[in-house]
């Protein structure tokens, strides 16, 4: 477990606040709102001890660069936006998909990701 210091408690604090998985761009940006002048090495390194202290975790999209949540937060699935690009969480599964899997094979796990606009990018337009 790192030391919690106030660059590391504005990061962790931005997670919180928005609440959807964040590039580490957007994070050094959310962290900037509270503490102007953080780094982005700053955002990085700390996203980095995060992810090995288990409290954030890694969302892979595809042609993305990773994004990060908070762990722990239950199955659940990401809404991309093709507007401002934000990801969003929902909840809610299809259920067993491994009904779709070829006769003999096995679904260990899966990710759902829809693409859309979001409400704001909707209004927006």
């Amino acid at each position: 477990m790192q030391r919690m210091t106030r660059q590391r408690e504005v990061i962790r604090d931005a997670f919180e606040r928005l609440g959807q998985p964040l590039s580490v761009q957007e994070a050094f940006e959310a962290a900037q709102e509270d503490l102007p002048q953080i780094g982005v090495a700053t955002v990085y390194r700390a996203i980095n001890d995060m992810v090995d202290d288990g409290w954030l975790v890694p969302v892979d999209l595809p042609g993305e660069s990773t994004r990060y949540e908070r762990a722990g937060i239950g199955h659940h699935h990401h809404f991309q936006c093709n507007g401002c690009g934000r990801v969003f969480d929902f909840e809610g599964c299809p259920g067993d998909l491994g009904r779709l899997a070829p006769d003999g094979f096995e679904v260990d796990s899966h990710e759902i990701i829809l693409y859309g606009r979001c409400a704001r990018c909707v209004t927006d337009s």
